[in-house]
């Protein structure tokens, strides 16, 4: 089984430019990236990027929607809400950005990640524990090529969600051990997740507890994922 891919090259546009990341930084700079379908962002979004950012010193997190996520189909907010809401999310958050990808997979995120970062940061893609180990164990046609262009390119960083991280029982892993790091989330956020959320919002519970304020009032505002079988529409851009 191949790895599911988009055609063309990869683009990326920043929708919110942290107003102190990277750009206020001379020396040698760290970017995280944590890439999602945010559908809708939650605070487990932003307590793995609090918790990268402190234990591994970054100095910007780049929160970006892929407009074709690699893995699922979107239901209840789209593209341009999505948006919205984490832009919400982090109108506090002095470090952070947000920005919509062309592609969603990291290889193609990192490649043109120099478009807005001329700076050449070192990159750290930020993920939970299901999903790294879906990337560390997936059927690439040429599997030991893959993990080599990933892990000379950029960084893993692990955070703990319903289970704790280890790193899988594959030898051709063990070169890039040093470069795939486990940090730890607070107990409070590991079962924190966007599926959580909708499935209150049909059940018209209340779902302060796992979203922002602005995001709670903004999902309010709108009606958003009160009906659970309808996709959402997918504007161009």
């Amino acid at each position: 089984m191949s790895h599911p891919t988009t055609p063309g090259t990869s683009h990326i546009r920043l929708v919110r430019p942290a107003p102190h990341g990277l750009s206020a930084c001379r020396d040698h700079t760290r970017l995280g990236v944590l890439g999602g379908a945010y559908n809708p962002i939650t605070l487990a979004h932003l307590a793995i990027a609090n918790a990268s950012m402190q234990a591994f010193a970054l100095h910007e997190i780049l929160l970006l929607l892929p407009q074709v996520p690699p893995h699922k189909t979107i239901f209840g907010a789209s593209l341009e809400q999505r948006l919205a809401m984490m832009q919400l999310a982090v109108a506090d958050h002095p470090a952070a950005s947000v920005g919509l990808s062309t592609h969603g997979l990291f290889i193609d995120i990192y490649q043109a990640l120099s478009e807005v970062y001329p700076q050449q940061p070192e990159v750290f893609f930020l993920t939970g524990r299901d999903a790294a180990e879906r990337i560390l164990t997936w059927h690439y046609e040429d599997t030991e090529m893959a993990l080599q262009q990933m892990f000379r390119s950029f960084q893993l960083i692990v955070c703990d969600r319903d289970g704790a991280f280890r790193l899988p029982d594959d030898p051709r892993l063990e070169p890039y051990r040093d470069r795939i790091h486990r940090c730890l989330l607070p107990a409070s956020y590991q079962h924190v997740s966007s599926t959580e959320v909708r499935q209150r919002c049909q059940q018209g519970l209340d779902i302060e507890p796992l979203v922002p304020p602005a995001v709670a009032r903004y999902i309010q505002e709108h009606g958003l994922y009160r009906d659970a079988s309808t996709p959402a529409h997918e504007e161009a851009e």
